[in-house]
């Protein structure tokens, strides 16, 4: 009863209230008049965390707030701190939150202040959301090969969320640029490689196989993670070189009229794998001692032997090694037989001989036939190697030529001269005689027409005595009586025989008698 004043606890602040005293004795109470009185401002209570709205592909944050539950006083600003830095200060209760980093943890407060004081939220922990990746670096080449490339490559600077697949593509450059594609696009691209389960910081590596040697490919490197993905720049890689292959057999022709030479052409490997450096050509297995430059494509090949069988294969090389083609085989035009032989004769008489020959020592093709000349007269066309010759003149030279021909022509064998045995003598004509006299009678004779030999002498006979021996032709025959008719037969003689002439006959001129005796007388009449 004794105290007059009172503290109040328990009040809410800043609300209103109304208070009123009672005064109480042992008859009774009475009350005050209500008297209104407003507590103070506090620092709120009851502030609640935010409500989030993700924007911008991870890169802002809408956020909104409701008034604290016991705001304790008119809320005079609203501020919003990130990582401890003041981003949002004012009365609104929402704030787009920018320039924020996807997939990034940001830890927030949301103050809200009165007069009297502020209240904080708990720290708030705010992961903004995926998008897709930036930042991805090319892969780099740790090898290059003829037929491989191994690469390895770095998660993106910039993930912007889980990385849920790498994938390595590539292409090459020639068939980009055939095909008319940008450089940028993907299009003509082959996925090499995916892998779908990739630690997040660890690098990652792949050998390329089965690429062309020398051949200029272009790689990237595609990162998805949910919300999309980023690739690479191309990065452009050329492969080694290596032996060329697909090098087909030399063509080998024949040159017209010269069978000692070809012409060996050849063409390109169908894949170079490099840049060629040299052909080379082997004949017979065995290589030329000189090589020629990658723009030569052909070659004659001079000083071989007419008819024979050659083999050609070409060697190409790039710095990295070499490919032989196949062989190609060709055999040299025919040329005409070298070193014929003369022809051989035997069993030689008088109108006949056998003649033989043998093969040239070098055919330089197929012999097709055997020409032999006679006289520069054909005797014999043939292949056999031996012919016999008849009908021929007695003790007569003959000049033999043999002839060997190939389809590359024909050659011609030293002159070998024969000479026919000798035979009797025929066709002796008559003597011509020529009467000189009384007594004498000249006769002259020509040689047999076909003598047949050497003519050794000759037999003059008269009425068949002979009256001379020798080799003249002719004779002066006296002693002869006058008047009287004489024949003549003369004979030539050889080492084969003898031939008679025909019977030539001849009256010597009369003369005066000689010799008379004188007349017998006989009686026969008186008067005779």
């Amino acid at each position: 009863g004794s105290v007059l004043e009172a503290a109040v606890f328990g009040l809410d602040p800043y609300s209103q209230y109304s208070f009123c005293v009672e005064a109480v004795n042992g008859a009774g109470s009475v009350s005050s008049p209500w008297v209104e009185v407003m507590t103070l401002e506090a620092s709120p209570t009851g502030l609640g965390n935010f409500t989030v709205e993700q924007r911008e592909e991870g890169r802002a944050l809408l956020l909104s707030w409701d008034e604290p539950h016991a705001p304790n006083g008119v809320i005079r600003m609203y501020n919003l701190y990130s990582e401890g830095n003041l981003e949002f200060s004012g009365l609104t209760r929402s704030f787009l939150f920018r320039r924020l980093e996807p997939w990034t943890v940001y830890s927030l407060t949301l103050e809200a202040c009165t007069k009297a004081g502020c209240a904080h939220t708990p720290l708030q922990h705010i992961t903004t959301a995926a998008a897709p990746p930036a930042s991805q670096l090319p892969p780099r080449p740790l090898s290059v090969g003829s037929d491989h490339v191994s690469f390895t490559w770095d998660p993106p600077s910039q993930p912007n969320g889980p990385i849920g697949k790498y994938s390595l593509l590539g292409r090459s450059l020639e068939e980009r640029r055939r095909l008319g594609i940008n450089k940028e696009d993907i299009d003509g691209a082959k996925v090499l490689f995916t892998e779908t389960s990739p630690q997040q910081a660890e690098s990652l590596s792949y050998t390329v196989t089965g690429l062309r040697p020398w051949t200029q490919y272009e790689f990237r490197v595609c990162t998805h993670n949910t919300a999309g993905h980023t690739c690479s720049p191309w990065v452009t890689v050329t492969t080694r070189q290596a032996p060329p292959r697909g090098l087909a057999s030399p063509t080998v022709r024949h040159v017209q009229d010269r069978p000692s030479e070809v012409v060996v052409s050849w063409a390109p490997p169908l894949e170079p794998n490099g840049v060629l450096q040299s052909y080379r050509i082997h004949r017979n297995n065995v290589s030329f001692s000189f090589s020629f430059d990658p723009t030569v494509l052909t070659y004659t090949d001079e000083d071989l032997q007419p008819f024979s069988t050659y083999s050609y294969s070409v060697t190409a090389c790039t710095s990295e090694g070499c490919i032989t083609s196949p062989q190609t085989n060709i055999t040299t035009l025919e040329a005409p037989p070298v070193m014929v032989e003369a022809p051989t004769v035997d069993a030689i008489t008088s109108d006949h001989v056998n003649i033989s020959w043998v093969k040239p020592l070098m055919q330089n093709g197929e012999v097709t036939e055997y020409v032999l000349k006679m006289n520069n007269k054909e005797a014999y066309r043939g292949r056999g190697l031996n012919t016999a010759l008849s009908d021929l003149q007695p003790h007569t030279s003959y000049q033999l030529v043999l002839l060997a021909c190939t389809r590359g022509g024909c050659t011609t064998s030293n002159t070998r001269t024969v000479v026919t045995e000798e035979a009797p003598p025929t066709h002796l004509a008559a003597p011509t005689l020529k009467v000189t006299g009384p007594e004498s009678v000249e006769i002259t004779w020509r040689p047999p027409n076909h003598p047949n030999g050497i003519i050794t002498g000759y037999e003059l006979c008269r009425d068949g005595e002979v009256i001379y021996v020798g080799t003249d032709t002719h004779y002066h025959d006296f002693t002869l009586q006058p008047s009287m008719e004489y024949s003549y037969v003369v004979r030539a003689n050889n080492s084969r025989g003898t031939v008679s002439s025909e019977v030539a006959t001849a009256k010597s001129h009369p003369s005066a008698p000689s010799g008379v005796g004188l007349p017998t007388l006989t009686s026969l009449e008186a008067t005779q």
